[in-house]
């Protein structure tokens, strides 16, 4: 059962969070069941900048966990920071101690540049590919790097270099057949 559709998820999603989807990549639907593709869930702010994300199918506890944390450092971030640069000052405080959680990354958050520059993010995740960051740890760095990014800027990062995927917009296609786009 997807994430989803438990209650708990969608129920936390509804109360603090308004939904929508894209679909940015090409998969197949085979005898019911989809093959390939993969998903990524961003966290926004209500003009589009990215708090967090989840990259990858996780459990429901998993997503209700990032969910939860997404939601509760914004409002924490509110509470005293009260200019653009020092709610991104705390956004990325938060993405960064996650991902030095996870592993030993050799950052310091001090030097870190100030906006969002592919190449530099490249040159980070592959310093840092040693570590064998899993997706969750990726996307803090991408953060800790990039905090309140667009999302327009965030998930082709996300879905290419994160996930590993090629971002298409080709129709899904069902048992050889183009599948009739419901939008």
């Amino acid at each position: 059962m997807s994430s989803l559709t438990k209650p708990a998820v969608g129920e936390y999603l509804n109360r603090h969070f308004v939904s929508a989807f894209q679909k940015v990549a090409t998969f197949r639907i085979v005898e019911g069941e989809k093959q390939g593709g993969n998903v990524a869930a961003y966290f926004c702010t209500p003009d589009g900048r990215v708090l967090h994300a989840v990259a990858g199918p996780v459990g429901a506890d998993e997503f209700l966990r990032e969910a939860r944390w997404a939601n509760e450092t914004w409002q924490l971030a509110q509470l005293s920071k009260k200019t653009p640069a020092e709610l991104q000052k705390f956004i990325r405080k938060a993405h960064f101690d996650r991902v030095c959680l996870e592993r030993d990354v050799r950052l310091a958050v001090h030097k870190l540049p100030e906006t969002m520059n592919a190449k530099y993010l490249d040159q980070m995740l592959q310093a840092n590919m040693a570590l064998h960051l899993s997706a969750r740890g990726q996307t803090h760095l991408l953060f800790a790097v990039s905090p309140l990014a667009r999302l327009d800027n965030v998930y082709p990062v996300v879905f290419e270099r994160v996930l590993g995927e090629t971002i298409s917009t080709n129709p899904v296609e069902t048992e050889g057949r183009v599948a009739a786009r419901d939008w």
